[in-house]
Order: structure tokens, then sequence, then C-alpha cells
């Protein structure tokens, strides 16, 4: 099953200028990751395949190893705040251990997503 979700290229817009995140991190009990992003078109592969395969992912090296296996769009985002993300993702993220992938995050444009976390902190 797919988890419909805002479009996940928020992420990308989360991303700040490292001053700015070094200011956040000093106010915030908020957790930080550090994560990769993998982006695929359902055309290219179904997504009962992309699920099994991201599910079987154990760290973010695995994960970009099958990005590029698969050509997806691989994003890696360092030291973003919690408070940056949108609430919804921010809750996945919060289930989902360091190491493994989000379930498969979809948009309407048929676009599927996974988030990895590297590290949290």
């Amino acid at each position: 099953m797919l988890r419909r979700l805002a479009p996940v290229a928020l992420i990308a817009a989360a991303l700040a200028p490292a001053g700015v995140m070094a200011q956040d991190v000093r106010y915030s009990s908020l957790p930080v990751y550090s994560f990769v992003q993998l982006s695929v078109s359902s055309a290219t592969i179904a997504p009962a395949d992309f699920r099994a395969k991201t599910e079987a992912v154990r760290s973010c090296g695995e994960a970009r190893r099958l990005g590029k296996a698969l050509g997806a769009r691989i994003n890696n985002g360092d030291t973003v705040m919690a408070n940056r993300l949108p609430g919804e993702l921010r809750a996945v993220l919060a289930q989902t251990p360091t190491g493994r992938a989000t379930p498969v995050l979809a948009e309407k444009d048929a676009a599927m997503h996974v988030v990895v976390i590297c590290h949290r902190s």
C-alpha cells in the first residue's frame, strides 16, 4: 500500500543554509536527520517491486546503490531539522529506524519516494 503525501520534494525545501541550521539546532529538542531520498516514476518500476526492494535496504550505502540500479533520482540530505519537514513526513520519520526506508510515499503525479535515515541526533 502506498501512502499519499504532499509533495515529498518539500524535503528539498527543508534544506537551509548552514548558518540557519546551526542556529536552529541550538533552540530545538526535535531530531536532526541525515538521509537519502530515492524517487522513481511508477512507469519505470511497479509499486510492489519498488516497495519490496526498498524494504530490504539496511543502510544508506545500500539505498544509494539501489537508487543507481533503478535509475532513481537520489537526494542526499544533511542536517535537516525535523521542524523544517512537513508534519506528516516528520511522523513517518519518527517511526522509521536508522538505516531503514520509510514506507513508499506517493505523489499525485505517480512519483514514488522513500527516505532512508542515515543518522539522527
